[in-house]
C-alpha cells in the first residue's frame, strides 16, 4: 500500500511478490498519449496554416503547382462522368459512411467505439469548413486565385468516413477494408491537387485537423482495451503489395500535363492519407473475438512465445501468480484488475 502514493497508480497488495493494477491506469495511459499527440496535430496544423496562408513565400510556392482541372488527362473522368464521391456529393458521402459505421458498431454492440464515430465524425467535418470560413487568405502575391481553401473540405470527408469505418469494422473485415479505403483516401487528396481545386497544405491540413478530432474524441471515451497494431493484420509481402498500390493509385491520380507536379501531389497525398491509416490504427480496439484469434493464431510476439517456454521466468512467475491469486480473495476477484 506503500507504493500507491509513490507511483500514482492505484495498487492492491495481494501476497509477497504479488502486485493487482487496475486497469484504470492503462486507459489514463492512452487517454494521455492521444491528447499530446492531437495537440501536436493542431500545432502542425496552425504552423501549417501560417506559413502557407500568411507568408508570401508559401503563397508563391503553391500557386507554382496549381492548375485548372481542364488540363486533367485521367481524374477528370471519374469526377465527371462517374460523380465518384466526395468529389462531388460530399455531404452524402458522410452521412452513407457515418450510417454504414454506427450500424456495424450497433450490430456488434461496440457503443463505445459508435460514441466516437457518431461524435468525431460530423465534428472533423464540420470544424475544417469552420476553419476555413473564419480563417483568411490575404493576397500577398499575385495570383488568381485568392479564396481561402485551407484545408481541404473534399480530403477531410474522405479521411473522417475513412477513420469511422476502420474503428468500427471487425479485425477479420479490417484486412480487406484498410486497403480499400486508404487507397480510395488517397486518390481523393491526389485528385483534389491535380484538378487545381486544392493546394498541397490543403491536403496535410485537412489530414492533420481531422486525425486531431478523431484522437481528441478517442481519448475522451478512451477504454483502455489493446490496440490492433498493423504488423498483425500482414506479412511483409502483403504490407508491400499494398503500399505499392497505393503508390499506383496516388501517383494516377496525379497525373497531369505538368508532370513536374506529378510527384509532389503524389507523396502529399500519401503522407496525409499514412496519417489517417496512423490514427485509425491508434483507435481500433481489439474485442473479444480478436483476443481469441490472437491466442489462436501464429502471429504471437517474441515477448509472448519466450512467456510461455518452460523454464521461462516469466512462465514460473505466471504459475506463482495463479496459485497466489487462487488462495488470495482479492486477487481472486479477476474483474477490473490485472496481475503483474
Amino acid at each position: 500500500m506503500s507504493g500507491l502514493g509513490r507511483r500514482r497508480t492505484p495498487r492492491l497488495a495481494t501476497a509477497p511478490g504479488i502486485e493487482v493494477i487496475l486497469v484504470d491506469a492503462t486507459s489514463r495511459r492512452a487517454k494521455t498519449v492521444r491528447l499530446s499527440v492531437a495537440g501536436l496535430l493542431i500545432l502542425g496544423f496552425l504552423v501549417l496554416y501560417a506559413i502557407s496562408n500568411l507568408t508570401a513565400i508559401g503563397q508563391w510556392a503553391e500557386n507554382s503547382l496549381l492548375g485548372g482541372y481542364e488540363t486533367q488527362t485521367l481524374v477528370w473522368f471519374p469526377y465527371d462522368y462517374l460523380q465518384f464521391p466526395p468529389f462531388e456529393h460530399g455531404g452524402e458521402t458522410v452521412v452513407a459512411g457515418l450510417a454504414i459505421a454506427v450500424l456495424i458498431a450497433a450490430v456488434q454492440r461496440r457503443w463505445r467505439d459508435l460514441a466516437i464515430v457518431a461524435i468525431a465524425t460530423p465534428v472533423a467535418v464540420l470544424a475544417t469548413q469552420a476553419f476555413k470560413d473564419v480563417a483568411g487568405r490575404p493576397r500577398l502575391v499575385v495570383s488568381p486565385d485568392v479564396d481561402p481553401s485551407y484545408p481541404s473540405g473534399h480530403f477531410a470527408v474522405a479521411a473522417a468516413v475513412t477513420l469511422a469505418l476502420l474503428i468500427v469494422v471487425p479485425r477479420t473485415w479490417l484486412r480487406w477494408c484498410a486497403p480499400l479505403l486508404l487507397a480510395w483516401t488517397v486518390m481523393i487528396g491526389a485528385g483534389v491537387l491535380s484538378m487545381g481545386w486544392h493546394r498541397s497544405s490543403d491536403v496535410m491540413g485537412g489530414a492533420l485537423l481531422v486525425s486531431a478530432v478523431f484522437l481528441i474524441v478517442g481519448a475522451l471515451l478512451a477504454s483502455g482495451r489493446g490496440r490492433i497494431r498493423p504488423r498483425r493484420l500482414w506479412s511483409i509481402p502483403a504490407a508491400i503489395a499494398i503500399a505499392s498500390v497505393l503508390v499506383v493509385v496516388a501517383v494516377a491520380s496525379a497525373w497531369k500535363p505538368m508532370l513536374w507536379t506529378v510527384p509532389i501531389f503524389a507523396i502529399v497525398s500519401l503522407l496525409s492519407t499514412a496519417l489517417v491509416g496512423r490514427t485509425a490504427f491508434q483507435l481500433c480496439g481489439k474485442t473479444p473475438t480478436d483476443d481469441v484469434s490472437d491466442a489462436e493464431g501464429s502471429d504471437t510476439t517474441a515477448s509472448d512465445r519466450s512467456e510461455q517456454r518452460p523454464g521461462h521466468r516469466g512462465h514460473v512467475a505466471a504459475r506463482a501468480g495463479e496459485s497466489a491469486a487462487s488462495e488470495h480473495p482479492i486477487a481472486a476477484c479477476g474483474k477490473g484488475v490485472q496481475l503483474v
